[in-house]
């Protein structure tokens, strides 16, 4: 069921991505965001650097970078494994199996402890906090040792009001969702 949703859902997201007032609602979800104490009070920041189909991140990531804060990104390992790394304006990235561009240098992992605030991508949520993400089981195997702070960004494509994609028991909400 969810991954029959998943499909059906990037499809929606694609679309809406090439409606009038998309850019719209992407920039009110950058100000709520930077109004957020929990962004405004992090030091360091967890991002995605963004696929076709997901929320731009490459103005948070300036943004952060801007608020002098650490940015790190997620690189995956074999057995589904995933660890944060820093990333600075000079970092190389390389393209995976999956699509997603990762952090080419593996000596600046960041440990869970030291992440303050993670931005949790996604392809539906509710305002709840449950979300369907790319079927990987990544962010919650992570976000199930974590304790800071997690928000998700959610354009009107993306919400709905209860998780009809349907839940297992090992899925972790997060902890706040803003929409447009």
């Amino acid at each position: 069921m969810k991954k029959t949703f998943r499909n059906r859902q990037i499809e929606i997201i694609r679309h809406h991505a090439e409606e009038a007032g998309y850019l719209e609602e992407e920039f009110m979800l950058y100000s709520k965001l930077c109004a957020e104490s929990s962004w405004k009070n992090a030091r360091t920041v967890a991002l995605t650097i963004s696929t076709e189909f997901e929320i731009d991140t490459k103005p948070l990531i300036s943004l952060a970078w801007a608020d002098k804060k650490k940015v790190v990104v997620p690189k995956t390992f074999p057995g589904r494994k995933m660890e944060f790394f820093e990333i600075v304006p000079e970092s190389e990235y390389e393209l995976t199996s999956f699509g997603v561009l990762e952090p080419k240098d593996e000596t600046k992992s960041v440990s869970r402890d030291k992440i303050n605030l993670i931005v949790v991508p996604g392809v539906a949520f509710t305002l709840k906090g449950q979300r369907l993400g790319y079927g990987g089981g990544f962010y919650d195997r992570y976000l199930s040792g974590y304790r800071g702070n997690t928000i998700a960004l959610a354009d009107s494509s993306r919400l709905y009001e209860k998780p009809e994609w349907g839940e297992d028991k090992f899925d972790i909400a997060v902890q706040k969702v803003l929409k447009p």
